[in-house]
């Protein structure tokens, strides 16, 4: 009989690694209807033009108080993954009893297809933009602009090697200039064209966020330390 998860949890990452060629993206929490425990995946995407056949992340669960629950490397082996795609998802990293407060995650090491070890320890972690909800009547006119592309919700945000999308996805563009979403697929140019017209459409009369300007600020994004994913509840 197959086992029924039940999401409670997603949460985006709140950092990258500078300098990595994977970047973690997601982490949630899934209920395991049979016994009630709390299972949490993972999500990571490869930023590099080679494919991931190996990949090894250390991750540290606490419960509400503080305390580890579990903490160890889960390694992904026998992977096929691309440039722009994500990984992860399907894999249950850690079971646990107890109500989870917070998940630290760190990249370790990955294996492309040359077969060489990179070590990614080394890798600070910068601090991305808060992801900023867009409000009822620019996310509905937004999402009809771009009927494309699924899970728009934030306003987008320029970040110190790339942006923030509007599904919520870092796009890590340092030295590439790519303007696509590698998640959702929006073109950055069109997307900030749409949130510019739903905002002189929702507020005509009112200053309104401006998305653009954001996404040109040349200010720098505050480096490590990074507070850990917590969450509220179970």
């Amino acid at each position: 009989m197959s086992e029924t998860f039940t999401p409670l949890v997603s949460s985006r990452a709140n950092y990258y690694c500078k300098g990595s060629p994977v970047h973690f993206a997601l982490v949630e929490l899934f209920k395991l209807e049979e016994t009630g425990s709390t299972v949490v995946t993972l999500t990571f995407k490869n930023l590099y033009s080679h494919p991931i056949r190996t990949f090894t992340a250390h991750f540290c669960c606490k419960d509400r108080q503080g305390a580890v629950l579990g903490e160890d490397d889960f390694e992904y082996r026998d992977v096929d993954v691309r440039e722009g795609e994500c990984f992860g998802s399907d894999d249950g990293v850690f079971i646990s009893d107890e109500p989870l407060g917070s998940v630290e995650v760190t990249l370790v090491s990955v294996i492309y297809d040359d077969g060489i070890l990179h070590s990614l320890k080394r890798c600070p972690p910068v601090q991305l933009p808060a992801l900023q909800p867009m409000e009822e009547p620019v996310l509905k006119a937004v999402r009809a602009a771009l009927p494309q592309c699924h899970g728009l919700r934030y306003y987008p945000a320029k970040a110190e090697d790339g942006w923030r999308c509007a599904c919520g996805g870092f796009n890590y563009n340092a030295g590439k200039g790519r303007t696509g979403c590698s998640e959702c697929g929006a073109g950055k140019t069109e997307l900030l064209q749409a949130v510019r017209d739903a905002q002189r459409s929702a507020y005509p009369r009112r200053e309104a966020y401006d998305a653009a300007a954001d996404l040109s600020a040349a200010g720098r994004a505050p480096s490590a330390p990074v507070p850990p994913h917590e969450y509220g509840g179970r």
